[in-house]
């Protein structure tokens, strides 16, 4: 099998309600799909007995995915990061003109996201989508490089980095292949589970 593409990052607001039920947002699109990493930390411990390895055991702490994005929208990341907004108004009168600021502070507290992605797939000569989702992921503040232009236009595109953590089940991913994008995109949007009502 081979992936052949990368598109749909999708994510809704992480919470837990009053009962301990976990619950999201309705699912938006967080950027255009460029890249996507996923690394994880893994704790092992080995036990020996009698000069030979008896048991070993390999667990999940944490990980870090890492996104290659079209556009970083203030719009969408500032309230993901845990900033804030203030109004500046240019001119005055008539031509006044109001635009809105993103404050970047030592004391925001990022928020916890559901984060889901579809990956084209060649299984056998077939086409298929495969649908992976990191049901607790907390976005790092970041920066985006930029350059002057030169000799040749080349486009500078922004990535952000954030850390997957298990939730309160203890699940840190689900995957499941589909074989039409509709049956895939229905499913990722399926898994932001709405808040229960009372």
């Amino acid at each position: 099998m081979a992936q052949i593409g990368l598109r749909r990052f999708r994510y809704g607001e992480y919470h837990v309600n009053s009962n301990g039920v976990e619950y999201y947002t309705s699912p938006a699109t967080l950027a255009g799909a460029i890249s996507s990493s996923v690394s994880l930390n893994i704790a092992e411990a080995k036990l020996h007995a009698d000069d030979v390895l008896k048991d070993k055991i390999a667990e999940f702490t944490d990980g870090t995915i890492s996104l290659g994005i079209d556009e970083d929208d203030d719009a969408i990341f500032a309230p993901l990061l845990g900033q804030s907004t203030e109004n500046y108004t240019v001119g005055t009168g008539q031509s006044a003109k109001t635009t809105t600021v993103y404050k970047s502070n030592v004391d925001d507290v990022p928020k916890y996201v559901g984060f889901g992605q579809v990956v084209p797939k060649r299984i056998n000569g077939a086409q298929k989508w495969k649908v992976e989702w990191f049901p607790k992921v907390q976005f790092k503040p970041y920066h985006v490089d930029a350059n002057t232009k030169g000799d040749s236009v080349e486009f500078g595109t922004p990535s952000v980095e954030g850390t997957c953590f298990a939730n309160k089940n203890g699940d840190w991913r689900k995957r499941a292949t589909f074989d039409t994008e509709d049956e895939a995109n229905t499913f990722l949007d399926s898994l932001f589970v709405a808040e229960p009502s009372a």
